[in-house]
């Protein structure tokens, strides 16, 4: 039997092609079973079609590496020299492999987002109904209800706690977890005498409007630094960001972008879609074999900024906490470009921000010296 180049070359193509679709037909069919069988918690959105057609998949996976070994046994009896063979064979192991790996690749990507979407795995809201909102009214009468329309006409709701009596007060703006309402935070906000302190809620939490996503909450974090720094109660030379896990990427960017004296840091990641990306890597048991963080597009890329900031920053983070590892942390702080402080909080958990007096004194002291 005896072939043309081209057509070697075309059977050779057809041949590694059938064998991609089989092998990554089978790992894909494979995977979202599992998936299906074992993460019960996770929605799969457009992926449930292999669960449930994951016997047809296989057929198909089946048939097509069948065609593919035939393809390849004609290949084989083409080709003359034993040296040219086993090019050849390795040509198409390496092919299949590389090729098999680029399509999953391609696969994760265009169904990552939607299932960090439909998990809530980067935003997690938690609304408060009205009959909620009139007993915070009623039990905090000296907090003063915020209203704040953006420049996409969305009105953002939170409170003001005035902890000063002077007539320009320095003014804390707090930024929460991804499934925080910041209410909780009424109690906490009002023992840090001598400041006031803001807390809105992000896009779709508590009572704001909208759905949130990194360039809306980035740009809202503006809008709220705009509106408290033009208020005659407010010292707007004197406005300090914090923020609390998810918070602290918008806290770094509101003080990359607008002129605070101060950033404060609890849990804070360097880059949120690495460290993400490792945990959905983790929980879909992936492995790390796919560079997910290149995929995630809620990014927060914390210490790509943190060299611009020349103002002090104190970071705060827990030696137990399991949600953002305190090497994240370190390697933000390490880029900082102004005077730093980071404090371990002795066996802190991801919430000892709620629960640690020596976390609060640590933030009080910070607030006297900036």
């Amino acid at each position: 039997m005896k072939l043309s180049k081209k057509r070697v070359l075309f059977l050779t193509i057809i041949s590694t092609l059938l064998s991609i679709l089989g092998v990554t037909g089978f790992i894909i069919s494979y995977k979202v079973t599992y998936w299906a069988k074992h993460l019960g918690q996770y929605k799969l959105g457009d992926l449930e079609i292999f669960r449930k057609y994951s016997s047809t998949i296989n057929i198909l996976a089946v048939c097509s590496i069948i065609l593919f070994l035939l393809t390849t046994l004609i290949l084989m009896r083409v080709i003359q020299k034993k040296s040219r063979k086993a090019i050849a064979a390795l040509s198409l192991t390496f092919s299949i492999i590389i090729g098999s790996y680029l399509f999953l690749c391609l696969f994760i990507y265009q169904n990552l987002d939607g299932i960090i979407k439909i998990n809530h795995l980067v935003y997690q809201p938690k609304k408060i109904d009205q009959s909620t909102a009139e007993k915070i009214r009623l039990l905090y009468s000296d907090a003063e209800e915020i209203k704040i329309n953006t420049s996409d006409n969305i009105n953002l709701y939170g409170w003001l706690i005035k902890n000063s009596s002077v007539k320009e007060a320095p003014l804390l703006i707090y930024f929460g977890g991804s499934g925080e309402e910041v209410s909780d935070m009424l109690s906490i906000a009002e023992g840090l005498d001598g400041w006031s302190v803001a807390l809105i809620n992000y896009r779709s939490y508590g009572l704001s409007e909208g759905e949130p996503s990194k360039i809306s909450l980035y740009n809202d974090a503006n809008s709220i630094y705009d509106y408290f720094s033009k208020r005659s109660d407010i010292d707007n030379k004197k406005i300090v960001s914090m923020g609390y896990s998810l918070g602290t990427g918008i806290a770094v960017n509101l003080s990359s972008e607008r002129s605070t004296v101060g950033t404060i840091l609890v849990s804070p990641y360097d880059n949120y879609s690495k460290l993400k990306g490792n945990t959905i890597s983790n929980a879909l048991q992936l492995h790390n074999m796919f560079p997910l963080s290149y995929f995630i597009g809620e990014s927060y890329n914390s210490i790509k900024k943190a060299s611009s900031i020349k103002t002090p920053l104190l970071c705060l983070a827990g030696d137990l906490d399991k949600n953002i590892p305190i090497e994240y942390s370190k390697n933000l702080v390490a880029k900082w470009g102004g005077e730093k402080t980071m404090k371990t909080i002795h066996r802190g958990d991801h919430s000892f921000l709620f629960t640690s007096g020596d976390a609060w004194n640590e933030i009080k002291n910070f607030l006297k010296v900036v």
